[in-house]
């Protein structure tokens, strides 16, 4: 089985923030295979056992029956998930993970071993007892995990599922792996294919002491990125359209940072999510700071972030 066609694992603790992001998940994801991965914190083992292992054998034989009736409800809780991803769409099985390690690396470690397409998760992590030590999980797994992740923020008036995709798009390798991706996940659609430039006018009232000399001067450069700009929208539309979308280019200067201007567009054109590489839209400048985290953090729809091919 490659990755591109694995199933689907969808993180569920029980809150309303998981069920959100399976339900999101179904309407925007063809149907397929997918498991519903609960990570339990077997808090009562890590306590009894840990703690309190050189204590007589009948305190032992208490821990392992609480740690008993931990997994009991970890059990009900994957069955839950499981009703909630059949209801959404899904050919789901229940997968239970114990938390021995940060939420984040037992799904990263639970989506290596099945070979999954994406992981879904709610935009604030897995919450449950431990939130103040484990911070968010989907921003660790947007860092660390090597399968894409699909970052469903909680509903909001404006949600949309049948949108287009934005795909954001600046010509590096990244990019075209995301777009690849979301063509095999999300295929068939429509698209909107974005890159934009920085704009040197923008920094005009900066050089205004230099002279008008300089000013016209930004103007002729931002003529010129304005047109490479709209080339590489079209190169992203090729690809696009070789990735199974109904693609149309959108070619803006950046006027605000990158996560902006991304949130910004995926809400005027009432998109379905968003696709991004974890090293985002790069452009003229660096200045625009790491895209891919910004987008996740702020955007008011679903994100899937797509990792490099080499990523460690």
């Amino acid at each position: 089985m490659s990755k591109s066609s694995g199933p689907i694992l969808l993180a569920y603790d029980g809150s309303e923030t998981s069920a959100t992001a399976i339900a999101v998940a179904g309407r925007l994801l063809p149907r397929r295979q997918a498991l519903v991965c609960h990570v339990w914190s077997g808090l009562t083992h890590d306590l009894m056992f840990g703690l309190l292992a050189r204590l007589p054998d009948a305190v032992g034989d208490a821990a392992a029956e609480l740690d008993a009736e931990d997994m009991r409800e970890a059990d009900k809780l994957a069955a839950d998930g499981v009703r909630l991803a059949r209801e959404a769409g899904f050919e789901a099985q229940p997968l239970l993970a114990r938390n021995e390690r940060p939420t984040w690396h037992v799904l990263s470690e639970a989506a290596d071993c099945q070979e999954a397409s994406v992981i879904v998760v709610g935009a604030h992590g897995l919450s449950g007892v431990r939130r103040a030590v484990l911070g968010s999980v989907s921003t660790a797994l947007v860092h660390h995990a090597h399968a894409p992740v699909l970052v469903v923020p909680p509903p909001s008036p404006s949600e949309e599922s049948d949108g287009p995709l934005l795909l954001c798009y600046d010509g590096s390798d990244n990019a075209k792996r995301a777009i690849a991706i979301a063509g095999r996940l999300f295929a068939p659609r429509s698209g909107l294919v974005l890159h934009f430039s920085d704009s040197w006018v923008a920094e005009a009232p900066a050089l205004a002491g230099l002279g008008r000399a300089v000013e016209g001067m930004a103007v002729e450069l931002d003529e010129i990125a304005d047109e490479q700009s709209s080339h590489i929208a079209d190169d992203g539309v090729e690809l696009a359209e070789q990735s199974g979308f109904e693609a149309t280019p959108v070619s803006e200067r950046a006027t605000a940072p990158g996560w902006i201007m991304v949130r910004d567009i995926a809400d005027e054109h009432a998109c379905a999510a968003i696709v991004v590489g974890t090293r985002g839209l790069t452009g003229i400048s660096a200045a625009l700071g790491n895209v891919s985290n910004g987008v996740v953090h702020n955007s008011r729809r679903p994100v899937l972030v797509v990792p490099p091919d080499n990523h460690q």
